[in-house]
């Protein structure tokens, strides 16, 4: 049966038909309380699907319905631990860059020390890396990072994921590892 399904092109109508499904299933989870694109989160789901389908043996997939379900809950928490983990990296960043606080009379030198290697790593980022990590660190979305920038959302991931992973790399050589 599935391989009819994928062979004869009915397994791009068949997911196509489930689209007012999945759309209805994750704005049931409120994606925008966790700053998740909703359509990211469909469009990841519908190749989940997709992909599923057409390997076939290697999911059980008995149970559409239910599989279904398990594709779009997986994807949601997903992405909420992926943008969980990066706001834990941003804000390790963000008190790395804030001045330190003054204890007993004195500003700790391992504060200042990181900080600088902090601020270092970062100005050495291009100027559309550096703009983009400051206004995630002041709280923008990456919708409202492409309408400042003028950029298509898919430009803004790839500039802001790059920019992460160079940044992180600077923290590196510099002594500072950071955990995934």
């Amino acid at each position: 049966m599935r391989d009819r399904v994928v062979a004869d092109g009915r397994l791009e109508k068949l997911i196509m038909g489930l689209s007012s499904y999945l759309l209805s299933k994750v704005n049931a989870l409120g994606p925008e309380k966790h700053g998740l694109e909703r359509d990211d989160l469909l469009q990841e789901i519908r190749i989940r699907i997709w992909k599923a389908l057409k390997e076939g043996g290697r999911h059980n997939v008995s149970y559409f319905d239910a599989y279904v379900k398990k594709i779009i809950k997986s994807v949601y928490y997903n992405e909420i631990n992926k943008i969980n983990k990066e706001h834990k990296a941003l804000e390790m960043g963000r008190e790395g860059l804030i001045p330190a606080d003054i204890t007993n009379g004195g500003i700790l030198e391992a504060d200042l020390s990181l900080k600088s290697v902090l601020a270092e790593a970062l100005d050495g980022l291009s100027d559309p890396a550096q703009i983009v990590i400051k206004l995630r660190l002041d709280g923008f979305t990456f919708v409202q990072i492409a309408q400042i920038n003028k950029w298509s959302l898919g430009k803004t991931h790839s500039v802001y994921y790059r920019s992460l992973r160079s940044l992180k790399h600077r923290l590196r050589k510099s002594g500072i590892h950071l955990e995934d």
